[in-house]
């Protein structure tokens, strides 16, 4: 059950990737949702879909390799010119001719290009936790090395690519934890490495030729394909 169901929804097609999408409410402005990152499809808005469907036209679209979308298997395909374009094509298929743009972590980088390149498009942009790196990163971030490989890793070592083809439900759990510090964050949690997100571990191990090919440029990954109702 669901506290809002979308008005409609739907798949657009661009550069052979399907892209899945959801549209809420009528009212103006436009507020297009976008993805966080590969790891995550779009239901983690779901707690303010309803309220702000209550005011405003809302859209959002599971970004490429999660939910109901594609999953391409060549690293190009998930640059950030294409979540960008993915966002273009979502917003032609709804008929959004113009939004505000919501963005948390690595969505943060759609959006900004999307601000610069396409400023027509664009009524302002919100930025929530934003992972592009206009800043030094913090202190306990600095120790990242994605492409190396590392012996045991620990903490935001894990953040790395040769650990996530045979430690992905581990990171999963570790990264879960630091999105979610707050007291009380059971739910949220059990959505991450002990609920939903748990079936990408095994998605991914079963995909290893094709995340050789993606992890040599982009984090990410193909989480578990989810039906429109199953979160």
């Amino acid at each position: 059950m669901r506290a809002r169901y979308p008005d409609s929804d739907g798949f657009v097609v661009r550069d052979g990737a399907e892209i899945r999408y959801e549209r809420y409410g009528e009212g103006w402005p436009a507020i297009l949702l976008l993805p966080p990152w590969s790891l995550v499809h779009s239901r983690h808005w779901k707690m303010q879909i309803p309220y702000l469907a209550r005011h405003f036209t809302v859209v959002c679209f599971d970004g490429r390799g999660s939910g109901g979308s594609s999953r391409p298997t060549d690293a190009s395909a998930y640059s950030d010119v294409a979540f960008a374009s993915d966002a273009l094509a979502v917003m032609d298929a709804t008929g959004i001719g113009s939004a505000i743009l919501v963005s948390v972590s690595r969505g943060a980088l759609w959006a900004l290009r999307l601000c610069a390149e396409h400023p027509d498009r664009v009524l302002g942009s919100v930025f929530i936790s934003s992972s592009a790196r206009l800043m030094p990163p913090p202190a306990e971030r600095r120790v990242e090395r994605f492409d190396e490989v590392i012996d045991d890793p620990v903490g935001w070592q894990t953040y790395n690519a040769h650990y996530w083809k045979t430690h992905y439900s581990d990171f999963v759990t570790f990264f879960v934890g630091r999105i979610f510090t707050e007291p009380h964050s059971t739910r949220p949690i059990e959505d991450g490495p002990d609920g939903r997100w748990r079936p990408m571990a095994r998605r991914w191990r079963r995909r290893t030729a094709a995340l050789n090919a993606v992890t040599r440029r982009r984090p990410g990954g193909w989480p578990r394909k989810w039906t429109a109702r199953s979160w």
